[in-house]
């Protein structure tokens, strides 16, 4: 016991020394974010967290601050804007046809908005990373294999985007809602669909590399990470005994603010029912490290 608690502290510890201090060399790369929920750090009004997201931990990665929201580009200083941009916007998808109908296309369309405007430069773009996230909000408005990734990912490439990260899709039958605490078992339906998206988006992403544009396409097994912070036993000893459950007790999805919440949330893994905690986000960044150092 006394071993486990040593291996989870240094973990911990080194989860907060890659967040402070990034990894390898100063890097002078902008990030551009793309994609919905699970990277919006408020273009929708506010953060579904209760603190820090991916984005944050991916951006301190890179050696740089959270980039600026779309939706206060405006009121950004020139030495914000030198951190790049977020685009995201939760409930997005593939399909015009969504939760908030804000496709990944209409955020590309922005992205290059931008780009006419003088905001960005070649030199910027081709020394910056774009990270994707579709973590499947198409498949909760209608059922069918979309097949507008690659479209939106070649155009990022098109833009003169070197280096190119997506996320896949999460265990989402392990999310708060979808687990049976009574079985103790996630919903199977939901992560052989997870598996199926992510083996086929992973075949696409090798289609990509061997097109010789020059761009360099990276894969985040989004899946296998939220898994393996959810099942590994070393932190069972540290209170995780309600890992499958929304530390948010408000509603379904909560803002960062919440009037009813779990009694511990630095020890919870979800935020509420479709999105991860600030600690559940940096130990799902501790296991992404190795992946996005293919960026550096």
């Amino acid at each position: 016991m006394e071993t486990k608690g040593k291996l989870f502290a240094l973990l911990l510890l080194f989860s907060l020394v890659a967040v402070s201090t990034g990894h390898g060399e100063k890097q002078n790369a902008r990030l551009f974010v793309i994609g919905d929920s699970f990277v919006d750090t408020g273009n929708m009004g506010n953060r579904t967290s209760d603190g820090l997201m991916l984005t944050d931990y991916i951006a301190s990665f890179l050696h740089r601050r959270t980039p600026v929201i779309y939706a206060h580009r405006k009121k950004a200083s020139k030495s914000e804007l030198e951190d790049g941009m977020n685009f995201a916007r939760g409930g997005s998808g593939v399909l015009d046809v969504s939760f908030n109908n804000y496709s990944m296309a209409l955020q590309v369309g922005n992205f290059k908005e931008q780009i006419a405007q003088n905001v960005y430069t070649k030199v910027d773009l081709e020394n910056s990373i774009a990270l994707v996230s579709y973590t499947g909000n198409d498949y909760l408005y209608k059922t069918t294999r979309q097949k507008g990734t690659m479209k939106n990912l070649r155009e990022i490439r098109g833009l003169g985007v070197k280096k190119i990260a997506i996320f896949g899709t999460p265990p989402r039958g392990c999310f708060p809602g979808k687990y049976s605490e009574t079985l103790r078992k996630c919903d199977k339906t939901w992560n052989k669909a997870s598996r199926q998206h992510n083996k086929l988006l992973k075949e696409s992403l090798k289609i990509l590399n061997k097109e010789r544009h020059g761009s360099k396409f990276v894969y985040l097994d989004l899946y296998n990470a939220i898994d393996s912070a959810l099942f590994d036993k070393i932190r069972e000893i540290v209170g995780f005994a309600n890992r499958f459950k929304a530390c948010c007790l408000d509603a379904h999805m909560c803002g960062p603010i919440a009037q009813k919440k779990c009694k511990n949330p630095e020890l919870s893994i979800f935020w509420d029912a479709g999105h991860l905690s600030q600690n559940g986000a940096n130990i799902v960044y501790t296991y992404l490290v190795p992946s996005l150092s293919q960026l550096l």
